[in-house]
């Protein structure tokens, strides 16, 4: 697991409900994000059942933004994300059973990332890093052994 997905686990688990919408968007965009990162890992190493389980974690949490899109503000506007969601979540699950499940999850995962980093612009949270997040999800990060 990256710095990054750490740092994001620990603000979205400490952050409550004392966080701005926008933020805590963010957060829960990399919640999901970190759910396929773990996802892609799993089915390498053959554990079927968690993987499964983190993409119901990723996209337990995008039908939860998907159900708190306030068709109110703009209709036009929400209908789009609402079929964002739906689109992604569809992916998500379908993608988990295929050979090719890291490629797909990495494709899906450089949508959502540029959603999530759009919502981080509104907070004083960073970007994350979209060469970083690829290389999570195909394993290809050279961590160096601390001794």
């Amino acid at each position: 697991m990256s710095y990054a997905m750490n740092r994001a686990i620990a603000a979205y688990r400490t952050a409550a409900t004392t966080v701005a919408p926008p933020a805590a968007v963010t957060l829960l965009f990399d919640e999901v994000l970190n759910a396929i990162v773990l996802a892609a890992e799993d089915l390498r190493k053959k554990q079927y059942e968690t993987a499964l389980l983190r993409v119901a974690r990723a996209t337990g949490i995008l039908r939860g933004l998907r159900q708190n899109v306030d068709m109110d503000i703009n209709k036009s506007m929400g209908q789009q994300l609402i079929d964002m969601y739906t689109r992604n979540i569809f992916a998500l699950n379908s993608a988990v059973t295929k050979p090719d499940a890291e490629e797909r999850f990495a494709t899906l995962a450089e949508g959502l990332l540029d959603l999530r980093n759009a919502w981080a612009e509104m907070t004083t949270l960073a970007p994350r890093n979209q060469q970083t997040l690829m290389k999570d999800i195909r394993n290809e990060r050279i961590v160096a052994e601390c001794f």
